[in-house]
């Protein structure tokens, strides 16, 4: 086995160098920033609203720090509000037939536009989670979230649900894991960035150049090894030995056979529960679980 690795050796390292190129490109892309806050306009520089108080002190600076650098990345507003009270009234004075699931799309439109949100200008990009910890009339607990801008384009309803559906993973027992995985989740969504999992990232080009030698080697191992021309049978004629010809003074002869692969490959392209999506006046987008 030790001479097929010295044959591929050049494979492995220009797989090697490749992987390196490929970590330094996610590592750049990871880090660069969308360019400066251009919303002079904002009522306020919080970003962490817990008004349900289901979040430390430093769980609340941990995240207000993740979402400073998320923001400068993904060129988006993103805030987070906890609430524990019923919205029922506060929904209903505004929109009077809105039904149980949307007072909490109600309160985040409200919310952000009262705030003039937005990276790039006032009421502009960005993304807002609305997590109600009361239980409404209905029987339900809601959350809601709000995209608006670039966000609003980036998200379709399929999208907004699944990363719904991480914070749902692990809100009822880890809140801060939770909100964690929101903002971590906008920001992959809007630069297609999977850094917060570095060792995935940077080491799957390498793992899949050495996955495929290590399958080559193992489907060419029999095409190296020796071939017999001869068995003990062949001169065996009537039970007595028959020599054919004089020359043939050996009792076994091997062969050694070499494929030579003359083909090339070929690759092929394929293009919760008590969600729904909204879009209102001409902003915003949203959508939103309950549990």
């Amino acid at each position: 086995m030790g001479r097929y690795f010295r044959y591929f050796r050049w494979h492995f390292f220009c797989v090697g160098v490749l992987a390196v190129i490929y970590a330094g490109i996610l590592l750049l892309h990871g880090s660069a920033d969308a360019g400066g806050r251009g919303n002079g306009e904002c009522l306020t520089g919080e970003r962490v609203f817990d008004y349900g108080e289901v979040l430390s002190e430093e769980e609340e600076e941990k995240l207000r720090q993740l979402i400073a650098r998320r923001e400068r990345q993904t060129g988006c507003d993103i805030i987070l509000v906890t609430l524990d009270e019923s919205l029922e009234g506060y929904a209903r004075e505004r929109e009077a037939n809105v039904p149980w699931e949307e007072f909490v799309r109600v309160y985040a439109e409200e919310f952000y536009d009262g705030n003039r949100f937005g990276y790039n200008k006032p009421i502009g990009d960005g993304v807002l989670l609305v997590d109600n910890w009361h239980r409404e009339a209905d029987g339900n607990v809601y959350t809601w979230l709000c995209t608006v801008g670039k966000a609003d384009e980036k998200y379709n309803l399929a999208r907004m649900e699944h990363l719904l559906d991480q914070v749902y993973r692990y809100v009822e027992k880890n809140p801060y894991k939770a909100y964690k995985a929101y903002i971590e989740g906008v920001y992959h969504d809007m630069t297609g960035n999977a850094m917060h999992m570095p060792m995935l990232s940077w080491m799957f080009p390498f793992g899949m150049g050495c996955a495929a030698m290590l399958f080559f080697v193992a489907i060419h191992w029999k095409g190296r090894e020796g071939k017999k021309t001869v068995t003990a049978v062949t001169y065996v004629n009537g039970g007595k030995p028959c020599i054919n010809k004089k020359e043939d003074i050996l009792l076994h002869r091997t062969v050694t056979q070499r494929k030579i692969q003359t083909g090339a490959g070929s690759g092929s392209r394929s293009g919760g529960g008590g969600s729904s999506s909204h879009s209102h006046g001409g902003h915003h987008g949203g959508a939103g679980h309950h549990r």
